[in-house]
Protein backbone atom coordinates (compact mmCIF):
# COMPACT_ATOMS: atom_id res chain seq x y z
CA UNK A 1 0.00 0.00 0.00
CA UNK A 2 1.43 3.28 -0.75
CA UNK A 3 1.67 6.20 1.33
CA UNK A 4 -1.63 8.12 -0.62
CA UNK A 5 -3.50 4.97 -0.49
CA UNK A 6 -2.78 4.90 3.51
CA UNK A 7 -4.09 8.55 3.29
CA UNK A 8 -6.55 7.87 1.48
CA UNK A 9 -7.81 4.65 4.17
CA UNK A 10 -7.53 6.96 7.33
CA UNK A 11 -9.20 10.17 5.61
CA UNK A 12 -12.58 7.08 4.42
CA UNK A 13 -12.40 6.39 8.34
CA UNK A 14 -12.84 9.24 9.67
CA UNK A 15 -15.07 10.59 7.87
CA UNK A 16 -17.33 7.09 8.48
CA UNK A 17 -17.09 7.81 11.60
CA UNK A 18 -18.00 10.79 10.79
CA UNK A 19 -21.52 10.19 9.76
CA UNK A 20 -20.28 9.30 6.23
CA UNK A 21 -21.04 6.19 5.49
CA UNK A 22 -20.75 5.83 1.90
CA UNK A 23 -16.54 7.36 0.87
CA UNK A 24 -15.06 7.17 -2.10
CA UNK A 25 -12.06 8.79 -4.53
CA UNK A 26 -11.14 9.05 -7.60
CA UNK A 27 -7.97 10.62 -9.24
CA UNK A 28 -9.28 13.33 -12.19
CA UNK A 29 -6.45 12.28 -14.62
CA UNK A 30 -7.66 8.81 -14.35
CA UNK A 31 -11.75 9.75 -15.42
CA UNK A 32 -10.65 12.68 -17.35
CA UNK A 33 -12.35 11.47 -20.56
CA UNK A 34 -15.17 9.76 -19.31
CA UNK A 35 -16.08 12.84 -17.28
CA UNK A 36 -15.69 14.72 -20.55
CA UNK A 37 -18.41 12.76 -21.84
CA UNK A 38 -20.35 13.27 -18.49
CA UNK A 39 -19.66 17.14 -19.53
CA UNK A 40 -21.01 16.98 -23.05
CA UNK A 41 -24.39 15.33 -22.14
CA UNK A 42 -25.25 18.06 -19.83
CA UNK A 43 -24.13 20.79 -22.16
CA UNK A 44 -26.29 19.20 -24.57
CA UNK A 45 -29.35 19.29 -21.69
CA UNK A 46 -28.76 22.77 -21.24
CA UNK A 47 -28.95 23.66 -25.12
CA UNK A 48 -32.20 21.87 -24.82
CA UNK A 49 -33.42 24.43 -22.39
CA UNK A 50 -34.29 21.94 -20.20
CA UNK A 51 -33.04 23.53 -17.10
CA UNK A 52 -35.92 25.65 -17.48
CA UNK A 53 -35.27 29.14 -15.55
CA UNK A 54 -32.32 27.85 -13.45
CA UNK A 55 -30.29 30.58 -14.86
CA UNK A 56 -27.23 29.44 -12.81
CA UNK A 57 -26.98 26.18 -14.10
CA UNK A 58 -26.08 27.57 -17.76
CA UNK A 59 -23.66 30.87 -15.90
CA UNK A 60 -21.82 27.52 -14.22
CA UNK A 61 -21.74 25.56 -17.37
CA UNK A 62 -17.93 25.97 -18.23
CA UNK A 63 -17.39 25.44 -14.17
CA UNK A 64 -19.09 21.75 -14.11
CA UNK A 65 -17.50 21.02 -17.54
CA UNK A 66 -13.55 22.12 -16.25
CA UNK A 67 -13.53 21.00 -12.69
CA UNK A 68 -10.29 23.08 -12.68
CA UNK A 69 -12.11 26.35 -12.91
CA UNK A 70 -13.46 25.67 -9.27
CA UNK A 71 -10.63 24.32 -7.89
CA UNK A 72 -7.25 25.17 -10.01
CA UNK A 73 -5.21 22.72 -7.99
CA UNK A 74 -7.39 19.74 -8.37
CA UNK A 75 -5.80 16.19 -8.29
CA UNK A 76 -8.74 14.20 -7.27
CA UNK A 77 -12.16 14.36 -5.45
CA UNK A 78 -13.34 12.60 -2.14
CA UNK A 79 -17.07 12.11 -2.57
CA UNK A 80 -19.80 11.19 0.38
CA UNK A 81 -23.25 10.49 0.68
CA UNK A 82 -25.01 10.20 3.67
CA UNK A 83 -28.27 8.82 3.37
CA UNK A 84 -31.78 10.39 4.77
CA UNK A 85 -34.81 8.86 5.99
CA UNK A 86 -36.86 7.06 4.03
CA UNK A 87 -39.81 7.77 5.86
CA UNK A 88 -43.18 9.65 3.85
CA UNK A 89 -43.41 13.13 5.41
CA UNK A 90 -47.20 13.94 4.78
CA UNK A 91 -50.12 11.56 3.61
CA UNK A 92 -51.46 11.72 -0.10
CA UNK A 93 -52.93 15.53 0.93
CA UNK A 94 -50.41 17.71 1.44
CA UNK A 95 -46.67 16.14 1.46
CA UNK A 96 -42.71 17.35 1.23
CA UNK A 97 -40.13 16.02 -0.46
CA UNK A 98 -38.56 13.69 2.57
CA UNK A 99 -34.72 16.07 1.96
CA UNK A 100 -37.02 18.98 3.46
CA UNK A 101 -37.59 16.98 6.47
CA UNK A 102 -34.81 18.06 9.71
CA UNK A 103 -32.39 21.11 9.34
CA UNK A 104 -30.82 22.64 5.92
CA UNK A 105 -28.36 19.46 4.98
CA UNK A 106 -26.12 22.05 3.31
CA UNK A 107 -24.57 23.69 6.37
CA UNK A 108 -24.68 20.64 7.95
CA UNK A 109 -22.70 18.24 5.67
CA UNK A 110 -20.29 21.41 5.03
CA UNK A 111 -19.61 21.47 8.74
CA UNK A 112 -19.52 17.77 9.24
CA UNK A 113 -16.53 17.12 6.12
CA UNK A 114 -15.04 20.67 7.26
CA UNK A 115 -14.25 18.86 10.73
CA UNK A 116 -12.59 16.06 9.02
CA UNK A 117 -10.71 17.54 6.35
CA UNK A 118 -9.61 20.79 9.03
CA UNK A 119 -5.82 20.40 9.79
CA UNK A 120 -4.99 18.18 6.52
CA UNK A 121 -1.78 18.54 5.06
CA UNK A 122 -3.19 19.04 1.60
CA UNK A 123 -5.37 21.63 -0.08
CA UNK A 124 -9.06 21.26 -0.44
CA UNK A 125 -12.40 22.68 -1.43
CA UNK A 126 -15.58 21.11 0.10
CA UNK A 127 -18.93 21.49 -2.19
CA UNK A 128 -21.98 20.34 -1.05
CA UNK A 129 -24.86 21.10 -3.95
CA UNK A 130 -23.67 25.30 -4.02
CA UNK A 131 -20.73 25.12 -6.31
CA UNK A 132 -20.67 24.25 -9.98
CA UNK A 133 -19.75 20.78 -9.73
CA UNK A 134 -21.18 17.96 -10.93
CA UNK A 135 -22.01 15.75 -7.77
CA UNK A 136 -23.68 12.86 -9.53
CA UNK A 137 -21.39 12.44 -11.92
CA UNK A 138 -18.52 12.37 -9.51
CA UNK A 139 -20.25 10.04 -6.76
CA UNK A 140 -20.72 7.60 -9.94
CA UNK A 141 -17.17 7.75 -10.95
CA UNK A 142 -15.77 7.12 -7.68
CA UNK A 143 -18.18 4.14 -7.12
CA UNK A 144 -20.79 5.16 -4.55
CA UNK A 145 -23.55 3.92 -7.31
CA UNK A 146 -25.02 4.60 -10.96
CA UNK A 147 -27.21 7.15 -12.04
CA UNK A 148 -30.30 5.84 -12.78
CA UNK A 149 -32.99 6.35 -15.36
CA UNK A 150 -34.28 9.01 -12.96
CA UNK A 151 -31.37 10.71 -13.38
CA UNK A 152 -30.80 10.57 -9.59
CA UNK A 153 -27.80 8.53 -8.59
CA UNK A 154 -28.58 4.91 -7.06
CA UNK A 155 -26.46 2.88 -4.34
CA UNK A 156 -27.62 -0.50 -4.36
CA UNK A 157 -27.76 -0.70 -0.61
CA UNK A 158 -28.83 2.71 0.42
CA UNK A 159 -31.27 3.43 -2.82
CA UNK A 160 -31.31 7.02 -3.94
CA UNK A 161 -32.49 9.11 -0.87
CA UNK A 162 -28.60 10.40 -0.45
CA UNK A 163 -27.27 13.89 0.70
CA UNK A 164 -23.88 14.13 -1.83
CA UNK A 165 -20.71 16.03 -1.20
CA UNK A 166 -17.56 16.44 -3.22
CA UNK A 167 -13.98 17.79 -1.68
CA UNK A 168 -11.57 18.53 -4.53
CA UNK A 169 -7.89 17.75 -3.36
CA UNK A 170 -4.33 18.66 -4.59
CA UNK A 171 -3.50 15.34 -3.51
CA UNK A 172 -3.77 12.17 -5.63
CA UNK A 173 -4.93 9.28 -3.52
CA UNK A 174 -4.82 6.33 -5.75
CA UNK A 175 -7.59 4.72 -5.88
CA UNK A 176 -8.73 1.95 -8.15
CA UNK A 177 -11.13 2.95 -10.74
CA UNK A 178 -14.35 0.73 -9.73
CA UNK A 179 -17.34 2.24 -11.05
CA UNK A 180 -20.67 0.48 -9.96
CA UNK A 181 -22.80 -1.53 -12.11
CA UNK A 182 -25.98 0.04 -13.52
CA UNK A 183 -28.83 -2.46 -12.26
CA UNK A 184 -32.01 -0.81 -13.45
CA UNK A 185 -31.67 -3.44 -16.40
CA UNK A 186 -35.39 -2.93 -18.29
CA UNK A 187 -37.26 -1.17 -15.16
CA UNK A 188 -38.73 1.60 -16.22
CA UNK A 189 -41.16 2.20 -13.45
CA UNK A 190 -39.66 5.78 -12.86
CA UNK A 191 -41.24 7.07 -16.11
CA UNK A 192 -44.50 5.65 -15.73
CA UNK A 193 -44.99 7.37 -12.41
CA UNK A 194 -44.49 10.40 -13.09
CA UNK A 195 -47.58 12.75 -13.36
CA UNK A 196 -46.24 15.37 -15.94
CA UNK A 197 -43.70 13.07 -18.09
CA UNK A 198 -40.78 15.19 -16.42
CA UNK A 199 -38.65 11.85 -17.78
CA UNK A 200 -38.84 12.42 -21.24
CA UNK A 201 -36.19 8.95 -21.69
CA UNK A 202 -34.29 7.11 -19.77
CA UNK A 203 -31.85 8.84 -18.14
CA UNK A 204 -33.46 11.98 -19.81
CA UNK A 205 -35.09 14.28 -17.12
CA UNK A 206 -37.13 18.11 -19.03
CA UNK A 207 -36.85 20.12 -15.44
CA UNK A 208 -39.09 22.20 -16.82
CA UNK A 209 -42.02 19.87 -16.07
CA UNK A 210 -40.71 18.44 -13.02
CA UNK A 211 -42.61 18.54 -9.76
CA UNK A 212 -39.75 19.37 -7.68
CA UNK A 213 -38.65 22.39 -10.45
CA UNK A 214 -42.08 23.60 -10.51
CA UNK A 215 -42.54 24.20 -6.69
CA UNK A 216 -38.86 24.91 -5.87
CA UNK A 217 -37.25 26.78 -8.68
CA UNK A 218 -39.73 28.44 -10.86
CA UNK A 219 -41.01 31.59 -9.64
CA UNK A 220 -44.24 33.25 -10.35
CA UNK A 221 -47.03 31.46 -12.26
CA UNK A 222 -46.85 28.95 -14.04
CA UNK A 223 -47.95 28.48 -18.04
CA UNK A 224 -50.44 25.66 -16.89
CA UNK A 225 -51.84 23.90 -14.55
CA UNK A 226 -50.08 20.69 -13.14
CA UNK A 227 -50.71 17.79 -10.87
CA UNK A 228 -48.78 18.06 -8.68
CA UNK A 229 -49.82 15.07 -6.70
CA UNK A 230 -50.00 16.86 -3.04
CA UNK A 231 -46.26 17.82 -2.84
CA UNK A 232 -46.02 21.14 -1.53
CA UNK A 233 -42.89 21.57 -2.06
CA UNK A 234 -40.55 19.00 -4.00
CA UNK A 235 -41.52 15.53 -5.36
CA UNK A 236 -40.12 11.97 -4.35
CA UNK A 237 -42.55 9.91 -7.03
CA UNK A 238 -39.34 8.67 -8.92
CA UNK A 239 -37.78 7.58 -5.99
CA UNK A 240 -40.75 6.26 -4.25
CA UNK A 241 -41.28 3.49 -7.23
CA UNK A 242 -37.96 2.83 -7.31
CA UNK A 243 -37.42 -1.00 -6.13
CA UNK A 244 -33.86 0.19 -4.33
CA UNK A 245 -35.75 2.45 -2.22
CA UNK A 246 -38.40 -0.69 -1.40
CA UNK A 247 -35.97 -1.92 1.29
CA UNK A 248 -32.88 0.02 1.53
CA UNK A 249 -30.13 -1.29 4.06
CA UNK A 250 -31.38 0.80 7.26
CA UNK A 251 -29.40 3.67 8.53
CA UNK A 252 -29.02 5.49 11.60
CA UNK A 253 -30.78 8.80 10.02
CA UNK A 254 -31.37 12.19 12.33
CA UNK A 255 -34.93 12.25 10.95
CA UNK A 256 -35.03 16.06 12.29
CA UNK A 257 -38.69 17.20 13.25
CA UNK A 258 -41.70 18.29 11.05
CA UNK A 259 -42.38 21.08 13.26
CA UNK A 260 -42.04 23.81 10.64
CA UNK A 261 -43.75 21.59 7.85
CA UNK A 262 -47.20 22.68 8.15
CA UNK A 263 -49.46 20.69 7.13
CA UNK A 264 -52.96 21.80 8.24
CA UNK A 265 -54.89 23.58 5.21
CA UNK A 266 -56.34 26.11 6.97
CA UNK A 267 -53.63 27.55 9.11
CA UNK A 268 -51.36 27.24 5.84
CA UNK A 269 -53.90 28.71 3.59
CA UNK A 270 -54.28 31.52 6.63
CA UNK A 271 -50.49 31.85 6.88
CA UNK A 272 -48.90 35.49 6.60
CA UNK A 273 -45.54 35.95 4.64
CA UNK A 274 -43.63 37.15 8.18
CA UNK A 275 -45.01 34.15 9.82
CA UNK A 276 -43.74 31.77 7.43
CA UNK A 277 -40.27 33.45 6.81
CA UNK A 278 -40.04 32.48 10.40
CA UNK A 279 -41.86 28.81 10.10
CA UNK A 280 -39.00 28.00 7.29
CA UNK A 281 -35.62 30.03 8.70
CA UNK A 282 -32.84 28.09 8.73
CA UNK A 283 -34.09 25.32 7.01
CA UNK A 284 -33.49 23.89 3.49
CA UNK A 285 -37.70 25.37 2.72
CA UNK A 286 -36.15 28.48 2.58
CA UNK A 287 -35.80 28.01 -1.22
CA UNK A 288 -39.09 28.38 -1.74
CA UNK A 289 -40.49 32.32 -1.81
CA UNK A 290 -43.92 32.83 0.06
CA UNK A 291 -45.72 33.62 -2.65
CA UNK A 292 -44.73 30.75 -4.62
CA UNK A 293 -45.39 28.31 -1.21
CA UNK A 294 -49.04 29.72 -1.68
CA UNK A 295 -49.22 28.70 -5.67
CA UNK A 296 -48.11 25.01 -4.54
CA UNK A 297 -50.50 25.44 -1.80
CA UNK A 298 -53.62 26.19 -3.81
CA UNK A 299 -52.36 23.47 -6.81
CA UNK A 300 -52.15 21.00 -4.33
CA UNK A 301 -55.53 21.81 -2.94
CA UNK A 302 -56.69 22.29 -6.38
CA UNK A 303 -58.22 25.28 -5.46
CA UNK A 304 -58.30 28.29 -7.86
Amino acid sequence: MTNAQKKFDDLKLRLTENNFPLVGAVDYESIAPLYSEHGERYRSWIDRSFHGDMAYLQRGLERRLDPKLVFPELQSAVVVARPYAVQQVGDTSLRYARYLNGEDYHERMKSDLEDVFRGSDFKYKICVDTSAVLERTWAALAGLGWIGKNTLLINPQYGSYLFLGVVFTDQKFEQKFEPKKDFCGNCERCLKVCPTQAIVAPHDLDARKCISYLTLEKRGSWDQEYDTKGFLAGCDLCQEICPYNTKPVRYNTETGTTSYLMFDEEKLLAETETEYRQRVKGTALTRVKFADFKRNLKAALKRP
